[in-house]
């Protein structure tokens, strides 16, 4: 009974060390402090100061600052938190899409000094522990069906004693003939048949379209089940593609009027097609790549990819010109302008009409024109318009003073 007492007393101390320990932490954490900024300050030149300052801070109170902002603005934020490298501050990065900055302070990682055994000079280094990112490893294997390997010597050797083999006779050189006589006047239709079909051969050729002829008695799924076995490891192929969707990389298999597709996709993924269509060497232009495997005649692939790129008609545009020469002057008119279409905001920039861009909106009144072009959809840029109204883009009128460039 009394070592029960005794052991429920430690277990109690350790709870409420514990729990101490667990609010001092969320404590401190919580007075950690964070930042913002927005794009104008991002912009203003004492942003490196402030950026500066920040990694002091960090640098001095071993932080890690979790740093949200536009990808672009990354490497300005590391070099003024870093002093450009002089100063070794913790942090990590996240996009944003939105065109600020938030920063947050959390207890960095712990560093160790370590002191070097020989030199006369001691150097202090830094050695900082940062926690890997989870990676998920658990990658689903794909499923490759039925992959049956068999033996198939038996099925080789099976006609093996049925087989022709012509053993080439030798040609004996004999003496040189007489000469006849009697000339040949007529040639025989034998010889006039082998003239006409001897080949004629060259130093060195072109790779030639496949033109295997059709069989007539063709029998379909003999071919595909000889192709399966051969070409595909007796892989069961049940999908299809058309000749139009077969591209150079694909290595290609032919028996009579069936074809076998074999493409490779990433990771070593190879998946296996019947040629849709029966294969007519008159109309699929096909080349052969190496004994019994061919590939698609690549002339044929760019005369498709030429036959569907799409006809660009330009477009003439009419200038348009608002018949006044803009100034920037009025402050009347200007403050009417800010006042009624922008909030009141100062507007500092001036531009010319040769400068307009698509989606610029153009607010009018007198000869004084407000351009907004919208950056984002909070954020826009502001202009006076000045000079010539002379737009030679196309310009879309949205109300009796206001008009978009298209």
């Amino acid at each position: 009974m009394r070592k029960t007492i005794m052991m429920k007393k430690t277990i109690m101390k350790k709870l409420t060390i514990l729990s101490v320990m667990l609010v001092t932490s969320i404590t401190s954490w919580a007075e950690l402090p964070s930042w913002g900024m927005t794009e104008n300050q991002y912009k203003l030149d004492s942003f490196s100061n402030k950026m500066s300052e920040i990694g002091a801070q960090a640098y001095k109170n071993n932080w890690l600052l979790k740093i949200t902002a536009p990808n672009d603005w990354h490497n300005a934020i590391r070099n003024a938190l870093t002093k450009t490298g002089e100063r070794d501050v913790q942090f990590t990065f996240k996009d944003s899409l939105y065109q600020s900055i938030a920063i947050s302070a959390v207890p960095g990682a712990k560093t160790a000094k370590i002191s070097p055994s020989t030199g006369s000079e001691s150097t202090v280094q830094k050695q900082v522990v940062i926690d890997k990112p989870e990676i998920d490893t658990m990658i689903e294997a794909p499923d490759f069906g039925d992959t049956d390997f068999k033996n198939n010597t038996n099925e080789l050797l099976q006609n093996i004693s049925a087989m022709e083999i012509a053993v080439p006779k030798a040609q004996v050189e004999t003496s040189k003939p007489q000469r006849s006589t009697t000339p040949a006047v007529v040639k025989t239709e034998k010889s006039k048949a082998v003239a006409e079909v001897a080949p004629v051969t060259t130093a060195q050729s072109a790779p030639q379209a496949v033109s295997k002829p059709v069989v007539a008695n063709d029998n379909v799924n003999d071919n595909k089940e000889e192709l399966r076995k051969r070409h595909a490891r007796n892989k069961r192929i049940e999908k299809q593609l058309s000749y139009s969707n077969i591209n150079g990389k694909d290595e290609l298999f032919i028996k009579n009027s069936v074809v076998l597709i074999k493409r490779f996709l990433n990771q070593g993924i190879v998946v296996y097609y019947w040629m849709r269509e029966s294969y007519d060497p008159t109309v699929h232009q096909f080349v052969e790549k190496s004994t019994g495997k061919y590939k698609k005649d690549p002339v044929a692939i760019e005369a498709e990819i030429s036959s569907k790129k799409p006809v660009v008609v330009e477009k003439k545009v009419e200038a348009t010109n608002l018949n006044f020469i803009a100034i920037d002057s009025d402050t009347k008119d200007q403050d009417d302008l800010r006042k009624e279409h922008i909030r009141n905001k100062r507007v500092k920039l001036s531009i010319s009409a040769s400068k307009l861009k698509e989606k610029d909106v153009l607010y009018v009144k007198n000869k004084t024109v407000l351009v907004v072009r919208p950056l984002t959809g909070s954020q826009s840029n502001y202009f006076w318009l000045v000079g010539d109204t002379t737009i030679s883009r196309e310009v879309e009128r949205k109300g009796d003073n206001q008009f978009m460039i298209k």
